[in-house]
């Protein structure tokens, strides 16, 4: 069940368009990081939403997938 969870998920992800695509994971990689600096007290809010937005950049410009 959470297998097929799993694939049904990358198969929608893979479908998204380059933008959305690049804003899905910058999006994770803000709160990744918002929640990092919650439990270690590190990072700031303005860290999390600059690793945010760099990620949607790179991941934009230079498409992985």
């Amino acid at each position: 069940m959470a297998l097929q969870s799993y694939y049904q998920f990358e198969a929608w992800v893979e479908d998204l368009p380059r933008l959305k695509f690049a804003i899905a994971v910058g999006i994770a990689s803000f709160f990744g990081v918002f929640a990092g600096s919650l439990l270690f007290q590190g990072v700031t809010a303005i860290h999390a939403v600059m690793m945010g937005v760099t990620t949607v950049i790179v991941y934009y410009m230079f498409d992985p997938r």
